[in-house]
Formats: C-alpha cells, structure tokens, sequence
C-alpha cells in the first residue's frame, strides 16, 4: 500500500532543512565574524588568547544546541579559520607547535560534536512528531470528507424514494419494502462493513450483502499487488474469481461506475442479469472493489442498484481503512528501525 516517504535522514543539518541549516550557519558566521573584529578593534590581536575561556565557546554551544550537529560542525571550521593562532617558539618543531594550536580547536569539534549529536535526536523526534499530527489532520480530513460524503448520499437516496411513483401494475405486494427502508433496516451491517479492518472484511461484507439482499453477491477486489480477491457467494461459474474479474473489465469503463448486463450476453453460460458497482480506493487508486448481485432478470438486477452502490461505497470505505492502516504500519515500523 502507499506509504509516506521517509525524509529523516535529510535532516541532519537543521530542524527544517536546508533553509535553517542555512540561517543557523549564517548567524555564526555573523557572530564569529564580530568577536573576530572586536578584537582587533579594541584589545588587540591575540587578546582572546591570554583569556581562560575563549569568547567563540559561546557561539560554537549556541550553534550546536540551537541548531543540532551539521551547524556545530560547521561553526567549528569557521572559528578555527578567523581564530588568531599563536607565534611559534623559538627553536619549536613543527609537529610540537602543531600539536599546541590544535588543542582549542580540536576541544571545541568535541564538545560541538557532544552536545549536537544530543540536541539532533531531540530534533529528529520533533519532525517525527510533527510529520506524525500532519498525517492525522489529513485522515481527519478525509473521514470528515467521507461522513459529508455519506450525508449525501443518504438524502439522494431519500429524495429518490419520494419521488419515485408507485407503478399500479408492479407484481410486487404493497407490503414489500422498497430501497430505502431495505438500506435503513441493513445500517448496522452497512455500518460494520465500514469500519471493518483486513481480517473481518469478509465476515462483514457477507453480512452486510445477506441483510440487503436474498440472492447470490460476489465482491471482486482487484489490486496491483494482490491480483484479484473474490469474497462473498457468486453462482457456479467456470473460471471463478478470474471470470468475474473479466466481467468486471468488460462490462465497466475505467474508473468508478455501475452497469446492468444479462449473464448469456457476456459469455457466461448460466440464466439471470447482474448489477455490477464500481468503486477505487482514494489512497491507493489502483485498488478497486466491485459489487455484482445476481438475479433472475434485468429488471430486478436494475431495481438493485441503490443497495448495490450503497454496498460498494462502503466496501470502497473499508479498503481505504486498510490502505491507512498498513501505511501507518509502515511508517511506524520505519521510524523504529531509524530509532535502532
């Protein structure tokens, strides 16, 4: 399933990339630069010398708790670079007064080293967080679009069925219930399917098909990584789940949609019509879950096609939940081994 790119290991240089990497070695430089100068101005070349504590400690441990170890690092350089060094001794070897000088600098690529690699853990975990409430304002969004989504699509539904007239020569009793009082009586089904996750899916779509309808409903999902998944019940057809799967592709243009066919005019050698429904997952576009109810006739499979779309929206919710679930995994087992 779709993942979210993994991007902490770009972020050794600053909490927010580059552009603070930037600004943090910047305001050093500015920082370093200005002490530079005020020696020379005011006490004179090798003042900070003859001090205990040299003045550019101060810059190199706000550099590496500010801004982590890729500025401390880097400010070290750029201090060792403006430091004023100290003369040579008469009669002192190379390697004696190379070993004198490096010890302020080498001091400081420690410490900077320390306490920046410490401060870049807590910034790893501040992205990690902040990457983390991202993704859960985005699944909010997304379930608020879904339960808009489903308001809709229940007053459609309502306003179909009180506009729909009352045909005086239908052959079914008056007392047969339409549509929407079969959608109102399957709710709960409707409403376990939604939130079904990968184990239960086929338990609820089972559930949910046989509380709306008497005959046989198949769920074919199809995913570029699985092939094709056949769930719930279908009648005995030669080829199975690879023979619905074909149907599907024969019956409905690419993308969502719904179709009425009559099972001899597509190849398939058994009596009836089906009522198929097509809806693709929104995180994972090429996973798609398709709704065939079989009937007798035609005209019964083409009366089915609110129950069935209703059916294979919810079955689009619950692949969409999947999809989520497994990228969170993912992320969460990715953000382990980077903790490792």
């Amino acid at each position: 399933m779709t993942a979210i790119p993994d991007q902490g290991h770009a972020r050794l240089f600053a909490t927010g990339g580059t552009e603070n990497f930037q600004q943090g070695l910047i305001g050093a430089v500015v920082l370093l630069l200005g002490l530079a100068a005020a020696e020379i101005m005011f006490f004179g070349a090798g003042y900070y010398a003859q001090l205990s504590l040299h003045p550019f400690w101060i810059v190199i441990l706000i550099a590496a708790m500010q801004h982590g170890v890729g500025v401390g690092f880097a400010t070290v350089i750029m201090a060792a670079v403006l430091v004023a060094w100290p003369d040579r001794f008469v009669g002192e070897s190379a390697s004696v007064y190379a070993a004198r000088v490096a010890v302020l600098p080498l001091q400081w690529l420690v410490v900077a080293l320390i306490v920046g690699l410490y401060r870049q853990r807590e910034i790893a975990q501040t992205d990690q967080l902040r990457a983390e409430v991202m993704r859960l304002d985005r699944m909010s969004e997304s379930l608020a679009a879904e339960v808009e989504r489903m308001d809709g699509m229940v007053t459609t539904l309502e306003r179909e069925a009180a506009v729909r007239p009352v045909l005086p020569e239908t052959p079914e009793p008056p007392e047969t219930p339409d549509s929407l009082s079969v959608l109102r009586r399957a709710l709960p089904e409707l409403a376990a399917l939604a939130g079904s996750s990968g184990n239960d899916l086929p338990t609820t779509f089972e559930a949910a098909a046989a509380a709306l309808f008497d005959a046989p409903v198949a769920l074919v999902v199809m995913s570029p990584d699985q092939g094709t998944l056949l769930m719930g019940t279908a009648p005995e057809i030669q080829g199975g789940a690879q023979t619905l799967a074909d149907l599907v592709l024969t019956a409905l243009e690419p993308g969502d949609g719904e179709a009425t066919i009559v099972l001899h005019d597509t190849g398939i050698a058994i009596p009836g019509a089906a009522q198929l429904a097509r809806h693709h997952a929104q995180l994972e576009p090429q996973l798609s879950a398709t709704v065939i109810h079989f009937a007798p006739d035609a005209a019964q499979a083409a009366a089915s096609a609110p129950q069935v779309e209703m059916l294979a929206e919810m079955t689009r919710i619950a692949i969409d939940r999947l999809s989520r679930t497994l990228a969170a995994r993912s992320n969460a087992d990715a953000g382990g081994a980077r903790d490792d």
